[in-house]
């Protein structure tokens, strides 16, 4: 693919890393806030559409070598980082705002701050919701909607998720 494809593509990213993002199918890129990439982004966007939106004074960003599988969305309407050597699986949303509030007592921010740590693997159809982080090394089973913070090194699953396991991670070991 042509670098002018590329960045016609992406038209909007903040900034990209120094190896070029690789492409497949359709992307959709909505930033009115910053999207920052790091090298070896890889995105499939077929059979179904990726959308990777970043609102007003929004921050979305996204480390080395990270694969977003198809029917992905992301919406950063506060912050979204997501570390490096991150798997996610198809249909997997990330939204780090609740966008209504559920009654009048409701008073809290409708927007928390997700944070994905490096070599995370976040299976098929998975949900991650405002306010948690996703310790390094776990893995995140599909079909689970995270709703709490999920600590290094772990198996968690369910809805709403919980640690099945602990894992065995050498160190360096680079999930592929």
């Amino acid at each position: 693919m042509r670098l002018r494809n590329v960045l016609y593509r992406f038209k909007g990213f903040y900034k990209f890393g120094s190896t070029a993002t690789k492409l497949r199918g359709k992307v959709f890129v909505n930033k009115i806030g910053t999207i920052q990439v790091g090298r070896n982004l890889s995105i499939v966007g077929h059979p179904w559409a990726v959308q990777i939106t970043s609102t007003k004074d929004a921050s979305l960003k996204i480390g080395d070598n990270v694969y977003v599988n198809a029917g992905v969305g992301i919406a950063a309407n506060k912050e979204i980082v997501i570390g490096d050597n991150v798997k996610i699986g198809p249909r997997t949303s990330i939204f780090d705002s609740n966008y209504h509030r559920l009654d009048s007592a409701d008073q809290g921010d409708l927007s928390k701050k997700i944070t994905i740590g490096n070599n995370v693997w976040i299976g098929a159809d998975c949900t991650i919701l405002p306010g948690v982080s996703i310790g390094d090394n776990s893995v995140i089973a599909a079909k689970s909607t995270v709703n709490k913070s999920i600590p290094d090194n772990v198996l968690a699953g369910g809805s709403p998720a919980r640690v099945i396991r602990e894992l065995v991670i050498e160190e360096g070991w680079i999930r592929e």
